[in-house]
């Protein structure tokens, strides 16, 4: 029994004393008030700051895409790797894409796009006619077609050949760049719009949930941490603003997977590591998680894409999370009256 004992300490020396804890949050400095207009300024897209520290339980990596996949790579089916590195017991990866590769994304989603092809296309036309207006046909004809031409040009190479060569190979524009939530040590690194790394604690964080209007019409919402003392922010995740509630799951999940005092979310992308993590090796072994090992691995993939998934997004969507307390509060002094919203 001493020696299992022993064992148990020695994993749980794992993780460092930055560590992320919901029970022993420290007290941390206040902020700093930044005033009105800067608030408007920068915070202008947050709408909702969210509480930290107390669980719902609920994940969001669990669409039946992602079971149906992870069962596929666990039967030895599946693709041998996938672009990235790997979400691990240690790591919740992200910025896998420098900034300069995102930016050649864009620019090939807007001419990839048919929606956006289409408005292009409408803008070449009404020029091709203002030539003919101005100057006559052929004059237009030499000078004013080569816009279409130019834009079905793109159009067919980034919605075709471009596209098929990233499905092939990611790994061109998919990076390792040392980025992302790291669990036994409470730390966040993420790229900056600068091409800098910047890294700080984990509990140094406010999450926000912010409001867009999108170009193409349909609004979204974001879940963004923004560090309490700098101003830098990173993206969690997105959604379209009437699937807002899902952000609440990113936001409980995230935390939990940082929280060393919680087990790993039960999600397939993590089974293969429950293992591994002494806080989650302790919980199952306990029989506390209450399913197999290979739960998500073996479980009936049209049964969760019928009923357990669909009922799942519905516990989401019912869940009072505004009744969550927040336990940051009680860490930073003066939270309330210097956060952004």
């Amino acid at each position: 029994m001493s020696n299992g004992k022993t064992n148990l300490a020695e994993r749980m020396a794992e993780y460092s004393e930055n560590a992320f804890r919901s029970d022993a949050i420290p007290l941390q400095k206040p902020l700093e008030d930044p005033g009105g207009f800067a608030k408007a300024l920068e915070g202008g897209d947050f709408i909702e700051r969210l509480p930290w520290g107390h669980y719902a339980g609920l994940d969001i990596h669990l669409k039946p895409s992602s079971v149906g996949i992870y069962q596929k790579r666990a039967k030895g089916n599946g693709a041998t790797r996938l672009a990235g590195p790997k979400w691990t017991h240690q790591v919740m990866p992200t910025d896998f894409i420098k900034t300069r590769w995102q930016l050649l994304l864009m620019f090939a989603g807007g001419f990839a796009d048919q929606f956006m092809f289409r408005f292009w296309m409408v803008c070449a036309f009404l020029t091709f006619l203002m030539g003919v207006i101005k100057g006559g046909l052929l004059p237009a004809l030499q000078y004013a077609t080569w816009p279409m031409l130019a834009i079905i040009a793109l159009h067919l190479f980034f919605r075709y050949p471009f596209t098929w060569f990233l499905e092939r190979h990611p790994d061109f524009i998919v990076k390792d760049l040392g980025c992302g939530f790291f669990r036994p040590t409470g730390m966040v690194k993420f790229r900056t719009w600068r091409e800098e790394t910047f890294e700080a604690p984990f509990i140094e964080f406010d999450p926000y949930i912010s409001f867009h209007v999108n170009p193409k019409g349909p609004t979204s919402c974001k879940l963004q941490l923004r560090h309490r003392y700098s101003g830098w922010q990173t993206a969690v995740a997105s959604v379209h603003s009437t699937l807002k509630h899902e952000l609440y799951a990113h936001w409980d999940e995230l935390q939990r997977y940082m929280d060393v005092s919680q087990p790993l979310p039960d999600i397939p992308a993590l089974e293969p590591y429950r293992h591994l993590d002494p806080t989650t090796a302790e919980h199952d072994a306990a029989g506390n998680r209450g399913r197999p090992a290979d739960y998500w691995a073996t479980l009936n993939l049209e049964w969760w894409e019928k009923e357990g998934y669909p009922a799942h997004l519905n516990a989401i969507r019912e869940f009072p999370w505004h009744q969550l307390r927040d336990r940051m509060q009680d860490s930073v002094p003066n939270l309330n009256a210097g956060a952004m919203v």
